[in-house]
């Protein structure tokens, strides 16, 4: 009969506990741990790699027909913390809060930059099908991104040491469309807003259930307006960031891969018992820069119209 604690796990030796210092230096300075650069490296001098990807079997095929040899599978990470929210009263009234919407853009720019690390390291010219996920750790005000993709090498051009990894949310079939007219991926933009929606009088008594009516007003059917105009311009001030960053890489198209909302509700009371509401939007915008014209086509031009239909995460449609 086994004795107690047999099975315990054995304590970090003092090397391990030295290498994980190691490693939470170099990711509170935005790298990625020591043992996946050193993998990344090797990748990165070999001539033919054996890779890692997430590319189905058609996307993989369109790929080579294109030019583009995939060398790894990529990935970047970050959680953020909100830090010290300032003025509560602040967020009762309508409004931009960017103070909610600064942990989102923090662990955004984290992430891409550690993907990017790993394809320099990798020796890729770009990264393709790029996916994020978000989540949360502990408190819900926590923050934690997660992208992946594909790393690339593009077999068309002669390989720079200088030249800066593109990075693309679009799928293998959709960067050999764009290399066929001639368009060239210029990189990822994607912006988080947060806004406060403040309820008028008129939507509060339908959330309190009729005032006068005594709850009649709950067999009505009411747009809730302030709401559907705070996803309006949720939207329009997230659009506006990603189109500014985009003209700042010099591309004249923008193709949207993401674009998805949270509507959260809260209320307070005042003198006399009338409960106040008031709703946070958060909006995510992310998408593809591209510049058409940039290049000749490649392996050969498009011959007439195709259709495309992305139906995207079939989790995110329910």
């Amino acid at each position: 009969m086994p004795s107690f604690g047999r099975n315990r796990p054995q304590p970090p030796t003092e090397e391990e506990r030295r290498a994980a210092e190691v490693d939470l230096e170099r990711i509170r300075q935005g790298g990625i741990p020591l043992g996946a650069e050193d993998r990344l490296r090797r990748i990165g001098k070999a001539g033919t790699p054996f890779f890692t990807s997430d590319l189905s079997a058609k996307e993989y095929a369109l790929a080579q027909a294109s030019g583009l040899q995939p060398v790894a599978q990529v990935m970047g990470s970050s959680v953020v913390q909100h830090g010290w929210l300032g003025n509560q009263g602040a967020y009762y009234r309508s409004g931009e809060l960017p103070a909610l919407a600064e942990p989102w853009n923090l662990a955004r720019d984290r992430a891409f930059g550690r993907l990017r690390q790993e394809a320099e390291l990798a020796g890729a010219d770009s990264v393709i099908g790029i996916e994020m996920n978000a989540g949360g750790v502990g408190d819900p005000n926590n923050i934690e991104l997660v992208v992946f993709g594909t790393a690339v090498r593009d077999t068309t051009v002669p390989r720079r040491a200088d030249r800066p990894v593109g990075l693309c949310t679009l799928s293998g079939q959709e960067v050999d469309k764009l290399r066929r007219i001639g368009a060239e991926v210029r990189g990822v933009v994607g912006h988080t807003t947060v806004l406060s929606v403040q309820l008028g009088m008129g939507s509060s008594w339908v959330m309190n259930s009729g005032g006068l009516l005594g709850g009649g007003a709950r067999g009505l059917n009411t747009e809730i307006t302030e709401i559907a105009q705070g996803v309006y311009d949720a939207r329009n001030r997230a659009m506006l960031e990603v189109r500014r960053q985009g003209n700042a890489v010099q591309a004249n198209n923008i193709v949207i891969s993401m674009l998805r909302h949270t509507i959260e509700h809260y209320e307070y009371e005042q003198a006399g018992g009338y409960r106040y509401h008031y709703f946070h939007v958060t909006m995510n915008v992310l998408g593809t820069a591209i510049r058409l014209g940039a290049r000749e086509p490649h392996p050969a031009p498009l011959t007439g119209p195709m259709l495309s239909i992305n139906l995207g995460n079939a989790a995110n449609r329910s």
